[in-house]
């Protein structure tokens, strides 16, 4: 085959080269700031994922407490390939729930570890750092700890990540990066935390 049909037909070949080659292109995504949906988008991200057949992987850090959220209940009652991980104490649980948190080995040092495994393992397609930025604000890590999580992850891993007061350096290295503003809560004018919403 030569002229114009050859030249369509390597066309489209190239197109469908570069379309795989995206397709396998793993981002990062941060989701940041004051406002309520940090871990609201990124579990949104998940189950777009899992509807497209993708392997889904979570940490949530500084989150366990002795009342179950609505995703870790979720992730049990569907099992592989969507699962999560609860590393580190609520800033909420009582001393009682902390002091159970450390003599379980779910401590945030145990987590960060499970993290900086995930993100290299080439079986996963998604993973998910949930309040991951806490850990540097609370001085668990220090950045380039998380600097270097990024630049080493797989290559094909969507990686994302999400807490308050991220900083500038970790904001200039994610490829999408969404800002929370609260404008209006419900928790201003008494109202407690729902289960199915908040938690």
């Amino acid at each position: 085959m030569s002229g114009p049909g050859k030249a369509a037909s390597e066309a489209d070949g190239l197109a469908r080269i570069l379309w795989e080659q995206s397709r396998r292109l793993g981002l990062v995504h941060l989701y940041t700031g004051n406002g309520k949906g940090k871990t609201t988008a990124a579990l949104g991200l998940a189950l777009r994922a899992l509807g497209r057949d993708r392997r889904v992987a979570v940490i949530q850090f500084l989150k366990c407490t002795s009342v179950r959220t609505g995703e870790l209940v979720f992730a049990e009652k569907i099992g592989a390939p969507f699962t999560i991980e609860q590393y580190g104490a609520s800033r909420f649980a009582s001393r009682e729930e902390q002091e159970r948190v450390r003599e379980s080995g779910q401590t945030v040092e145990r987590g960060w570890q499970a993290a900086r495994e995930l993100v290299k393992r080439e079986d996963l397609d998604l993973v998910i750092l949930d309040e991951v930025t806490h850990l540097v604000r609370n001085g668990y890590i220090g950045l380039e700890d998380i600097l270097d999580l990024v630049a080493g992850k797989a290559a094909g891993l969507e990686l994302v990540l999400t807490g308050r007061h991220a900083p500038q350096e970790l904001i200039d290295v994610c490829d999408y990066v969404t800002e929370m503003r609260e404008i209006k809560h419900p928790f201003n004018h008494g109202v407690r935390a729902r289960p199915g919403t908040e938690f």
